[in-house]
């Protein structure tokens, strides 16, 4: 899917707009506060129905306004067209897909596909796991299609042991922990299975930004002791997991690793380094949709760009991007940040919406 038109409402500083973005990259150039990653937020609340900045939603609304309004047309590789939108108001959010409001953000998610990287996107190796899970979750949804509905059951079932646990009511617990391991080693199997897909083009990518790197792994965990099935751990861990009041194995606890080298990613790695891995992981997520036979490859959204990576990566990082079948926006407060001129260049100032398109296909080096 790639965005061919969005327009908006009173959404952060940004009054009223449209805009018909290129279906390649596009850079969005303005000062600090001219409304740079407001557009960004508007192209993730289409795909995904909230922002990727904050869960306030009235941080979204115009500062003396009462609502906020996006809308946007998607284009699949065969042409079909959806119609997307959110609306905003005090406490409340309505979505639209295609003239209709959908049962939930999912279906926003299953037509047009989102990913960012931002100042705050090496957390995603840095912190805990829980970024980690919905990272691969996020890959597993579109490659998988039962993955969704066994997540769900697996934990409605989760919830329902949970509450046993509390109230001590032993004697009920092992048919939920059938149902437990049935549903978590789905959904356990359907992650170490993407990820062993999406490693080799992991490989591939690292090569284009970490060059010095000769191996790279990666590595999910399930969310128990792999010696063991899920309803043996939760069997064994029962005193445990009485005590603490809920269940301390499963998929729910689920993670995966990168190693560099033999040795941890987290530890072998420098802060910039480990930047670049990160740029690596979610590109090869995108490569890896794009491979696929989905229409829905989605796009991916770049924040701030020049204060993450230095120029020499900068230019790197672009030209990768230019060889891929993916629509990407960049944000940058100034286009000489970049010695690879972007044809497709909008400005902001101070809210409002221009475009000026570059007339160059001239590459420095």
């Amino acid at each position: 899917m790639t965005l061919a038109r969005i327009e908006w409402l009173h959404l952060r500083n940004l009054a009223t707009g449209s805009w018909c973005p290129d279906p390649g990259l596009n850079l969005i150039l303005g000062e600090n506060g001219s409304g740079k990653t407001s557009l960004l937020e508007g192209i993730h609340l289409l795909g995904r129905g909230r922002s990727f900045q904050t869960t306030l939603v009235q941080q979204l609304i115009r500062h003396g306004q009462t609502e906020a309004r996006v809308t946007g047309t998607v284009s699949d590789r065969v042409g079909f067209r959806h119609s997307l939108g959110v609306q905003l108001g005090r406490g409340t959010r309505e979505l639209h897909l295609d003239g209709c409001k959908p049962a939930s953000s999912v279906e926003l998610l299953r037509t047009f596909p989102i990913r960012v990287i931002s100042p705050v996107s090496t957390a995603l190796l840095k912190e805990g796991p829980r970024q980690r899970r919905q990272f691969l979750d996020f890959g597993v949804f579109y490659e998988n299609a039962g993955f969704l509905e066994a997540w769900r059951r697996y934990m409605k079932v989760l919830g329902h042991r949970n509450a046993l646990l509390r109230e001590k009511k032993t004697h009920e617990l092992e048919a939920w922990n059938q149902e437990l391991e049935r549903y978590g080693t789905m959904v356990a199997e359907a992650r170490a299975c993407y990820g062993a897909r999406l490693l080799p083009l992991l490989q591939d990518t690292v090569k284009c930004f970490l060059p010095a790197v000769s191996r790279i792994e990666l590595k999910t965990a399930p969310g128990w002791n792999e010696q063991k099935s899920l309803i043996q751990a939760l069997r064994d861990e029962l005193p445990g997991d009485l005590r603490q009041g809920y269940t301390q194995s499963g998929p729910h606890r689920g993670d995966f690793s990168l190693g560099v080298e033999g040795r941890s990613a987290r530890a072998y790695l420098s802060r910039g380094q480990t930047k670049l891995l990160v740029y690596a992981l979610i590109l090869a997520q995108s490569r890896l949709m794009e491979a696929s036979d989905t229409p829905h490859t989605g796009c991916l959204l770049i924040d701030d760009l020049a204060s993450e990576l230095d120029g020499h990566n900068r230019n790197r990082l672009v030209d990768f991007l230019a060889e891929q079948r993916l629509q990407c926006f960049i944000t940058a407060t100034d286009a000489t940040a970049f010695n690879r001129v972007i044809p497709a260049c909008v400005h902001l100032e101070q809210g409002r919406f221009r475009t000026d398109i570059i007339q160059s296909t001239t590459k420095t080096t």
